[in-house]
């Protein structure tokens, strides 16, 4: 039986060198550049945009995305940091992967060659878009409905009880400078969402016309990102600022609120509205949450 022993330990010695073969030093993306011009938000949705081929984005903090690929049994998660000139891609965990002393299973770094040559597509593609629709990136935050520091009363809220009634519009409206299609604003219903929703979270809002006295939130659309074609045209975002009144109408606090996604589950299956209602939704629930505890400049969802 010796021969039967010999073969085996062929065998096993094969099997080894197959895996040592198989893995590698792990590759991480460095400085890869960003064509100028873009916004922090900007660059971010490209970004989310380009993590395609089966990773899943998610949004850990401005200029911080995290990716995560599963393949049967294998995951690789990766970070992704960035700011307004290049991106970095690099290793944060896997499993099933053969990680050991900083190499991996060579699929792993052919996953993310492939993410890279995907985010720079995904960067030339919007830049491309943006030069043929003559937009560009906001120069300055907007300040329509935010009140500076000086303007804002806190003393106001010591009068504030949790079953103090605060009155809302029934329908948030779009920012004069807010570009957003007609369809959208006429079907979509995204200000009647966002006020119904806050109503729905927080039971001392009202919904009405504004009061001589008493507290109310002027808010408004600033951002409305909602390209035609749903899911097939990447993510949509929402942003809306408001401001806190009390008394005779004197500000207390004011927050700007941002949320976006990219559709969620079966998202090929659905609608812009239908799309674009959930950042509605959650961005209502920050509000909602906000009113508990308002404070002046509160950065809300993902405009954190």
């Amino acid at each position: 039986m010796s021969w039967v022993r010999s073969l085996s330990l062929v065998a096993l010695l094969t099997l080894c060198s197959v895996s040592a073969h198989a893995r590698q030093q792990i590759m991480n993306i460095e400085d890869s550049p960003i064509p100028a011009g873009f916004s922090m938000d900007q660059i971010g949705s490209a970004i989310v945009t380009g993590v395609q081929r089966g990773w899943k984005a998610h949004v850990v903090d401005p200029g911080h995305i995290e990716a995560r690929l599963v393949v049967r049994t294998h995951v690789a998660v990766v970070d992704i940091h960035y700011n307004d000139s290049a991106y970095s891609i690099t290793y944060k965990q896997s499993d099933n992967l053969d990680y050991k002393a900083g190499k991996i299973h060579r699929n792993y770094n052919r996953w993310v060659r492939n993410l890279d040559l995907d985010l720079q597509q995904s960067l030339q593609s919007y830049a491309a878009r943006l030069a043929e629709n003559g937009a560009a990136p906001p120069s300055a935050p907007r300040q329509a409905v935010a009140p500076s520091a000086q303007d804002v009363n806190v003393e106001a809220l010591s009068s504030m009880r949790p079953d103090t009634s605060i009155t809302i519009a029934a329908a948030v409206p779009y920012a004069i400078t807010t570009r957003v299609p007609q369809a959208v604003k006429s079907e979509c219903r995204v200000g009647e969402t966002i006020s119904e929703q806050v109503r729905r979270h927080a039971a001392n809002v009202k919904v009405g016309q504004v009061p001589s006295s008493g507290f109310y939130v002027d808010m408004e659309i600033t951002e409305a990102h909602v390209p035609g074609g749903g899911a097939w045209s990447g993510p949509k975002w929402l942003e809306v600022t408001g401001t806190l009144h009390a008394g005779s109408g004197e500000a207390a606090a004011s927050f700007r609120a941002k949320r976006f996604t990219t559709g969620g589950a079966f998202a090929t299956f659905k609608s812009n509205c239908t799309i674009i209602a959930r950042c509605a939704n959650a961005i209502a629930e920050d509000i909602a949450t906000w009113l508990q505890r308002p404070i002046h400049g509160a950065e809300l969802g993902d405009a954190r």
